[in-house]
């Protein structure tokens, strides 16, 4: 139904027309009386006729109040159609009384007379929009504002300021800088909101900004660098070149094969003209190796110097005690930690072979020793430090002294009385590194403690330190570790210990399952990286095959044994011999595992047969190079160990001893064999192999496994070959295989410390150890 207006002001006219009726009415009345003439009575008015008067209202989103004109009011609260009742006659004026909130509405056809019904009314209400604006103050320049991320005015002067684009009424507003005047910042307050009126009241600020000049040009990129240099650290490459003009800083560049089809790769970079390299892999594989160096600046870097290739010979580190002694057999016995940053190195013959330890560390490239250690109360012939082993991170060092002689038996956390009633019973130390410092943790007999049992002789740890495996290759006690069966002397045995936080105990006394008087167990021994597996040596061991372990027929063939622990209990997992055993063979005068247990060397340092190089099968025996040794390499899957290579030095000879020592890698993807009875003269790497002219000189042959394949990669000479050094006597490898030490427990250079003079020939079996 249609709005419509009350109708005050049709009634109004109706009513004045009556009034005139009834005065004359009143009148004629009073003429009857004799009060007038004698006029008639007029007759009534006709009723007034209304019309609506109307339209339609559009747009409209509030409450609009129409009126005519001063007369009676209409609410209207929605678009549609909507009417007032107007006299026949009568003008009407249709306006707005009140808009509705945000919003103009505008009459059409408003006025007029009323003829009959009117419908062309028209309201037309539209939303209020509002300028938004303000006022900017400080302004030197030309200044961009932006309305709501989309309208943008420009001005250049102090003043109002109103944006073009209106905003509609209840939406929100933001004015922003877009862009600053130039050595200005201005900025905008009240500028955010929500439009409900015109906004004038945004203020725009500007200050001027101090502005630094402009920066110099680049500089041009710096010429190559001249005079490149390199001098020689302990497994360390020191560059050095001529400063390059225009150069801020330099890099230094490596291809690690010269000629080969390696890529270069950044080694270093410096803001000086010098740079010290520790060489991170074992120095063979830097053989070909080529250096450049680079000047750099903003601009970017030059183009390389003109390479230099390094001598790696010069590199090799050359270590000595730091005060020498003749017969200190320095290196007799080498360790090193996971990383290669630690080196501990027995010299067991100082001072009347009371011996001494000493550990050597690595910061950045440059070696220093760190500590010497010597046993609290040591004798002469205690032989501390004949056996020594190094934890992953080098904070927990054993060391074997295999000739000491108290009678004491268990684990003590301070040293008890010393006494010499069970001579060459043998013991172990254990210490502990905290920074730099190395104190005493442990003095550890055996359980069954007995005179020339040489416990101590051997010493391998687990990576965590907690495990400790101790050799004692003469002990003579049964299975039980009774004393006083001559069928058990010299059988050996190995023992294991375990620490908790820093107290040790025994948990293990190990024997062979086939023990028999001379096996010498215990001669090598070898820990896993989790400590669970045990392989040992005993290369005296006399049976003919391994399917025949009572057998005792064939002296000194040897044999190598693998232990397993679960859950703190040991039992023999494997009896391993030589496919075709031979008298005097010595299979397991050394064992090595790799850090999972999986891989397993034995070296034979007494097969005899001429072959050279690396079998799958090994190949017929023969006996025409007497002693030249030869290494078995096992894998396990399971418990079941199957043979997987056999390998043979490059220059089989005779009496090289191939194999009496061994070193691998954590991954057991590296394997160290020393042959530390060569006699080639050849020095550093590579040389000439069939040369005989250095009796017991020895050398070290580098194998490398891929995808299961064994290969030499690598013969190793010391720097400075001499006869009866014994070079290779003693091994270690770091367990990410990049670094090697090797002893020369025999070597006879009389200088001090690292980097000393090696042709020094003053101090007889003074012993030295060489970094690769």
């Amino acid at each position: 139904m249609p709005h419509t207006i009350g109708l005050p002001g049709a009634l109004a006219g109706i009513r004045r027309r009556a009034a005139r009726w009834l005065v004359g009415v009143a009148a004629g009345v009073l003429a009857a009386c004799g009060g007038g003439g004698g006029d008639a009575v007029p007759a009534p008015p006709p009723a007034a006729v209304l019309h609506p008067v109307g339209g339609q209202v559009s747009g409209l989103a509030g409450v609009l109040v129409l009126a005519n004109g001063t007369r009676g009011e209409l609410t209207i609260t929605a678009s549609g159609s909507y009417a007032t009742q107007v006299a026949h006659g009568e003008a009407y004026d249709i306006v707005v009384r009140t808009q509705p909130i945000g919003q103009t509405c505008l009459v059409e056809n408003g006025t007029g007379v009323v003829a009959g019904p009117v419908t062309n009314v028209l309201v037309r209400c539209t939303a209020n929009t509002y300028a938004v604006g303000g006022t900017v103050m400080g302004l030197a320049g030309a200044l961009t504002l932006r309305l709501n991320g989309t309208s943008d005015l420009a001005l250049t002067a102090d003043g109002s300021f109103r944006f073009a684009l209106a905003v509609p009424h209840g939406s929100t507003y933001s004015v922003a800088v877009q862009v600053q005047p130039v050595d200005q910042f201005c900025e905008a307050n009240s500028a955010t909101g929500v439009a409900l009126a015109p906004v004038t009241q945004v203020r725009v600020t500007c200050r001027t900004i101090d502005v630094p000049p402009p920066p110099p040009p680049p500089p041009p990129i710096a010429a190559a660098p001249l005079g490149l240099g390199i001098t020689y650290g302990a497994k360390a490459l020191n560059f050095s070149w001529l400063p390059a003009t225009h150069a801020t800083s330099y890099t230094v560049h490596e291809d690690p094969d010269g000629a080969g089809p390696l890529a270069a790769a950044q080694i270093g970079s410096t803001a000086t003209t010098a740079l010290a390299h520790a060489v991170p892999v074992l120095l063979h594989q830097r053989l070909n190796a080529t250096y450049t160096v680079r000047a750099c600046n903003i601009s970017g870097c030059s183009a390389p110097s003109a390479p230099v290739a390094a001598d790696m010979v010069q590199a090799i580190g050359y270590f000595k005690a730091a005060s020498t002694a003749a017969e200190a057999r320095f290196g007799n016995r080498v360790a090193l930690s996971a990383n290669g940053t630690t080196l501990a190195v027995g010299a067991y013959g100082e001072a009347g072979n009371t011996g001494a330890v000493y550990v050597f560390t690595r910061t950045g490239s440059t070696w220093s020793q760190q500590a010497r250690i010597t046993a609290p109360g040591g004798e002469a012939n205690d032989y501390f430090g004949n056996a020594v082993a190094l934890s992953a991170d080098g904070n927990t060092l054993a060391i074997g002294a295999d000739g000491e002689s108290g009678d004491q038996t268990g684990t003590f956390a301070a040293m008890p009385p010393s006494n010499n009633l069970a001579s060459s019973s043998g013991a172990v130390y254990m210490y502990s590194r905290s920074g730099s410092t190395w104190s005493q943790q442990a003095f550890i007999k055996a359980s069954n403690t007995f005179a020339f049992d040489l416990f101590g002789s051997f010493v391998a740890l687990s990576a965590d330190g907690n495990t400790l495996a101790v050799g004692a290759y003469y002990e003579s006690g049964d299975l039980t570790g009774t004393h006083g069966n001559a069928a058990f002397a010299s059988s050996g045995a190995a023992y294991v210990f375990s620490r908790t936080g820093t107290s040790w105990a025994q948990q293990g006394y190990i024997k062979a399952a086939n023990a028999g008087a001379g096996d010498f167990f215990g001669i090598y021994l070898s820990l896993s990286g989790s400590g669970d597996t045990l392989a040992v040596g005993a290369f005296f061991e006399r049976s003919a095959s391994a399917a025949t372990p009572a057998d005792d027929s064939l002296q000194d063939a040897g044999a190598a044994y693998v232990f397993q622990r679960t859950a703190g209990v040991w039992a023999q997992q494997a009896y391993l011999k030589a496919p075709s055993p031979l008298a005097l063979d010595r299979f397991g005068v050394a064992v090595m595992l790799s850090g999972d247990g999986n891989t397993l060397a034995v070296g034979m340092d007494g097969d005899s047969s001429d072959h050279t190089g690396v079998y799958v099968v090994p190949p017929a025996s023969n006996s025409l190079a007497l002693n030249s040794g030869a290494v078995f390499v096992y894998t396990r899957a399971g418990g079941t160990w199957q043979p997987q290579a056999y390998l043979k030095a490059s220059n089989t000879r005779t009496p090289h001893r191939f194999g009496n020592n061994l070193a691998m890698s954590s991954d057991g993807n590296t394997l160290v064999v020393p042959s530390y009875r060569d006699n080639s003269a050849a020095t550093g790497f590579n040389g000439n192999q069939a040369d005989t002219t250095a009796a017991d000189a020895g050398a070290v042959l580098v194998f490398r496994r891929t995808a299961g394949t064994w290969a030499q990669q690598a013969y190793v000479k010391a720097p400075n070959t001499g006869s009866g050094d014994r070079f290779g006597g003693r091994v270690a490898l770091s367990g990410d295989g990049n670094t090697l030490a090797v002893g020369a427990s025999t070597e006879d250079g009389g200088s001090n410390g690292i980097g000393g003079n090696q042709a020094d020939e003053s101090r007889t079996n003074a012993g030295a150890v060489y970094l690769y």
